[in-house]
């Protein structure tokens, strides 16, 4: 009896361990193919954010929750995680913002404004 006991709570906990491998498996896989699209999928998907400057002019495009590096005039440098919100306007650093409206600000502030990936510094080996 007491190894039914055992075998049906071992069974149980190596179920729920199971369904959450599942769960966090395809999570992951729709996270690749997010990654894996390719840019005009991604505009379609509508899930492009495109950063301009003061006069409305494409400097680069951002995918929803990649990052923005901020470089200051001073050598301070700031990282933000920038959400897709619609084609004008997205969430930066949790803060919404139209992005020409953004852009007028960080030039006005000295501001320049790089995709996350352009300012990896390579490792040394």
């Amino acid at each position: 009896m007491l190894g039914f006991i055992l075998g049906t709570m071992t069974g149980g906990a190596m179920g729920v361990f199971a369904m959450c491998l599942l769960i966090s498996g395809k999570r992951e896989d729709e996270a690749l193919e997010r990654c894996r699209m390719k840019p005009k999928e991604i505009i379609d998907h509508g899930v492009c954010i495109c950063f301009v400057n003061s006069q409305g002019q494409e400097l680069f495009r951002l995918s929803d929750g990649e990052s923005l590096v901020q470089n200051a005039p001073n050598g301070e440098r700031n990282v933000s995680t920038c959400h897709y919100l619609d084609a004008e306007s997205a969430m930066i650093d949790g803060k919404k913002w139209n992005l020409l409206e953004f852009a007028k600000e960080m030039e006005k502030r000295g501001i320049m404004l790089a995709p996350m990936e352009l300012c990896r510094v390579p490792e040394r080996g």
